[in-house]
Formats: C-alpha cells, sequence, structure tokens
C-alpha cells in the first residue's frame, strides 16, 4: 500500500498506511495474532485521522479491504474503496482451519499474484493456519454485517485474481445497502496495488479525495 500512499502526496491529504497488529514480521509473529487484533489496529488508525479531520477516506486491498468494510460497520468514513477486498478465505480446507492448525502450523504464501514483470511483493514465505482460521471467523461475521455499512463504496476488481473468487463481489453487491461503483483491473491480478493498474487505483482514490475538497485536508 506504501507506494500508492505515496502517489498521493500532492494532492494535500493526510495519508497514513498502518502497519496491522502481527503483520511485517514473521509468519510466527502473525500466528499470535487475529482478526480482531487487525480490526483494533485499523480502528486506531481510523480514530487517530478523524481526531484532527472532519471526514476520513478508507482504502484497503484483499484482507485490507474487507477491514475497510469492518470499518464502514464500527464508524464513518466518507468513502471505502476496497481493492480485490476479501470476503471468504477461498480454499476447500477453510472450514477445517480450526481443527487443523494446531496440527497443521503452516501453508504456502499466498503472496506474489502480481502480472506484472519483475515486480516482488515482500511477504512471507509461509502463512499460519492459526490466523486463517480467525480470519475465516471474522469474515463470517462482517458478511452478516454488511448492510451496515453507509458510506459510498467503490470496488476496484482485477479480471484475473488468483487470491480472491467472484464471490466476494456478488456477496458485497447483495448485501451492501447500496450498490458500489466498480472499477475494473484489466491488466492486473490480485495484488494490484503493485501492478500494471496501479494508476487506475490512484485515480480513484483521488477523485475520492477531490469530493470531499473542501472538507478533507
Amino acid at each position: 500500500m506504501r507506494p500508492l500512499a505515496e502517489s498521493l502526496v500532492d494532492t494535500g491529504a493526510t495519508v497514513s498506511v498502518p502497519r496491522l497488529n502481527g503483520h511485517g514480521g514473521t509468519w510466527r509473529q502473525l500466528q499470535r495474532s487475529g482478526w480482531e487484533d487487525w480490526k483494533e489496529s485499523a480502528i486506531a488508525a481510523f480514530d487517530a485521522l478523524a481526531a484532527d479531520h472532519p471526514e476520513v477516506v478508507v482504502v484497503g486491498q484483499s484482507m485490507g479491504g474487507a477491514l475497510s468494510f469492518a470499518l464502514g460497520v464500527e464508524r464513518a468514513p466518507r468513502t471505502i474503496i476496497a481493492v480485490n477486498p476479501a470476503l471468504f478465505v477461498d480454499s476447500p480446507l477453510a472450514p477445517l482451519t480450526p481443527l487443523l492448525w494446531p496440527f497443521v502450523r503452516t501453508v504456502a504464501s499466498i503472496g506474489g499474484d502480481i502480472e506484472k514483470p519483475g515486480v516482488v511483493e515482500d511477504a512471507n514465505d509461509r502463512t499460519p493456519v492459526r490466523a486463517v482460521a480467525s480470519l475465516q471467523q471474522g469474515l463470517r461475521t462482517l458478511r452478516e454485517q454488511l448492510w451496515l455499512v453507509d458510506c459510498p463504496v467503490t470496488v476496484c476488481v482485477s479480471g484475473r485474481d488468483g487470491v480472491v473468487a467472484p464471490r466476494s463481489l456478488r456477496v458485497l453487491r447483495s448485501r451492501l445497502s447500496s450498490s458500489p461503483r466498480i472499477v475494473a483491473l484489466r491488466r492486473s491480478r490480485h495484488v494490484a496495488t503493485l501492478d500494471y493498474d496501479a494508476d487506475v487505483i490512484a485515480d480513484a482514490v483521488r477523485a475520492a479525495l477531490m469530493a470531499q475538497a473542501g472538507g478533507l485536508t
């Protein structure tokens, strides 16, 4: 998310890129955290911005996209922009993760789903199953709360996503209280903020910021 944030510096907006609890280190650190911890990190970052700014635009990718909607439930963002948001753990083993994690500690990383050659996502090489189990449970609750999101929503969707299946977008369209705006990322895969359509995402964020030019600084 950092390159996206840096591309918005000239807008005059205050931009925050919070590091979620347990993230940014090893998979062993990540396995000691879960959905509620990650949501608390997002809420803390939102509240810090909202303390000094009248309106906050929230942008999230993948699981961060899901957290964007959690913020829409818990707080009152001006706009949500979600990039390939994950509303499900798209694996046939996902329902079994609460039973599996004491015996299977990690699985292979899902990082690196990028179309653009030479671009590397800085992701761990393993994913802790305990964290996936927590995500699975958190997303189940979030899906039932989507109707509480009361702000404009833009969803940026990659044409070829090797991580998030189309059912996440179908759920958003059916459960949000108002229809989201869809932005097609025709040349990108899952990690679209590092892919060919990074500028398309930046334009969507700029449009949201410009809509609040009179009150968002």
